[in-house]
């Protein structure tokens, strides 16, 4: 029997699928609507990301662990099964390479500056293509270890921050309109309905009748995070500052410094967070693979990884090859494919289901 992914495992998982983008792409572009009300709409995203992950948990208890495609293919027919599986393949060869290119942008900002685009694509890319090859279960226990480095990671961001808090940063509070808000909560939420890629992971949890609570857990301690992280920001830098910079986690981390002998710890999360966009990218290409092989029946998977690697790295390089145009897309468009992909679909496979039980349970009545 092949091992398989706890609980625990399992909604740490949905913690570095989420976190690692949302930290430095979120607070801008809420920061850009909001300004010093934007924790109010954290709060928001959070209620929202919490009905997108029951309604995920849902679908996957459902399907009680089953190949999701195949599922599918079940309870509707072959040819509706392969066209959805064409349609999420390419969702998630294009959130690949957008991770991918994310990434690539903040280690030549902030690490490597002089390092062609090229080469750190195919670098970052082969250290996840290992890692994917290793399989999920051991992906989940890398990632365990990595992500429970938050236990020291937060105590030791805040500890160093609040002697530098303001209050008066926070005022005035519900300054700003409702549309405002809601373009503030509605854009961010769309990166909380990425706990969709428990559908592909669900054959390998050991209790995917536990998907809810997992991905409900898994929801909330990203929220969690991302309210401290914007909090923060704000009391020690400003609003203008939120909405002007675009990483401002690690610029409120470059002021902390403890004693006299440990400084600067800008290091230390620097290379938390890096640890973490590693996870997310092993993830995405695992559920990438996972997506592939079910909507075009293939068991060997390996010659395929190479391919669906290329091709992300073909559409970092040219596709998102401007910053402004990643950035626009992300304020703008990934809201709408995000709506498509991870809730209306999940939705309606969900309604279907529940028709397609109560008509069975009508036909046995009169039979």
């Amino acid at each position: 029997m092949k091992e398989k992914i706890g609980t625990v495992q399992a909604t740490l998982l949905v913690v570095s699928t989420i976190l690692p983008t949302a930290l430095i792409v979120l607070p801008l572009i809420i920061g850009k609507y909001l300004e010093q009300d934007s924790p109010i709409a954290v709060i928001l995203t959070a209620l929202l990301g919490l009905a997108i992950a029951w309604l995920i948990g849902s679908v996957v208890k459902s399907s009680n662990g089953e190949p999701f495609l195949d599922w599918i293919k079940g309870i509707t027919s072959p040819v509706f099964a392969f066209i959805i599986g064409i349609l999420l393949l390419q969702y998630y060869m294009d959130t690949m390479a957008a991770i991918l290119r994310e990434y690539v942008n903040f280690i030549r900002d902030n690490v490597l500056p002089n390092t062609p685009d090229a080469v750190l694509a195919v670098i970052i890319m082969l250290v996840a293509l290992y890692m994917t090859d290793r399989g999920i279960v051991a992906i989940a226990r890398i990632n365990s270890i990595a992500t429970l480095l938050i236990a020291i990671i937060v105590p030791l961001y805040l500890g160093g921050l609040i002697p530098h808090f303001s209050l008066p940063r926070l005022l005035p509070v519900l300054d700003h309109s409702a549309a405002s808000l809601a373009l503030a909560t509605l854009t961010p939420a769309g990166w909380m309905s990425e706990v969709g890629i428990l559908l592909f992971l669900s054959p390998y949890l050991r209790h995917p009748n536990k998907a809810s609570r997992i991905a409900l857990i898994g929801s909330c301690i990203v929220s969690a995070i991302l309210l401290v992280d914007i909090l923060a920001t704000l009391l020690v830098l400003g609003p203008q500052y939120i909405k002007s910079v675009n990483y401002p986690i690690f610029s409120t981390v470059s002021i902390i410094q403890v004693g006299r002998y440990i400084e600067n710890l800008d290091i230390l999360f620097t290379s938390f967070w890096i640890m973490n966009v590693y996870m997310k990218l092993a993830i995405f290409t695992f559920v990438t693979v996972q997506c592939f092989k079910q909507t075009f029946r293939v068991q060997n998977d390996r010659p395929y990884n190479v391919a669906l690697s290329l091709i992300a790295i073909v559409e970092c390089l040219y596709t998102w090859s401007d910053p402004g145009k990643i950035d626009a897309y992300n304020q703008q468009g990934r809201m709408v494919v995000f709506l498509l992909f991870n809730i209306l679909l999940p939705l309606g496979i969900l309604l279907w289901t529940r028709i397609k039980g109560t008509d069975t349970a009508k036909k046995g009545v009169k039979t």
